[in-house]
């Protein structure tokens, strides 16, 4: 019975991060359809335990670059031809901050006990929300501190692809 109840949990939770990966405005920023001649941006998360408190977790992004506003291009697209912008992080649907980099802390205090999630979606810097395919570009990772195995579940709605990766 314990088992069915965790396994509903988890799916309740799976079908959240859908829900924020679905085509909405997630709170109140626009969105922003990705054209047709445009790298689609990868986002992958990992999280680890801070050995002081709380987590900390690294963005992997590929075909993006993660920015700060002020050392952004003028256009949408970067040198490079990928999309630029920044990231918002939510913890249990609660946006936290925006992020420039690929990695941040997630304080204890933003946390509850069991299962929490941390979601990172990619922005442009006018704070709309990437779309491809009627899809949010979003990373969202479910951990629980009181567990050996932190991470329960791992999603993203672009993989980067890992030639070297085991499934």
């Amino acid at each position: 019975m314990k088992l069915h109840k965790y396994y509903g949990c988890l799916a309740l939770i799976f079908f959240s991060v859908l829900a924020i990966g679905a085509n909405v405005e997630i709170h109140q920023h626009k969105s922003r359809v990705i054209g047709p001649n445009t790298p689609i941006p990868k986002i992958e998360l990992t999280a680890f335990r801070d050995v002081m408190d709380g987590v900390n977790v690294h963005i992997e992004v590929a075909s993006y670059v993660l920015n700060a506003p002020d050392l952004a291009t003028k256009s949408l697209v970067s040198e490079e031809g990928f999309l630029q912008g920044h990231a918002h992080v939510f913890v249990n649907g609660i946006k936290r901050q925006r992020l420039y980099g690929k990695d941040i802390h997630i304080p204890k205090s933003w946390l509850k006990d069991g299962v929490n999630q941390v979601a990172i979606s990619l922005n442009s810097h006018q704070h709309e929300n990437w779309v491809s395919n009627e899809h949010n570009i979003v990373g969202a990772i479910f951990l629980d501190l009181s567990k050996e195995q932190l991470v329960l579940h791992n999603f993203t709605s672009q993989p980067i692809e890992n030639p070297h990766a085991h499934h």
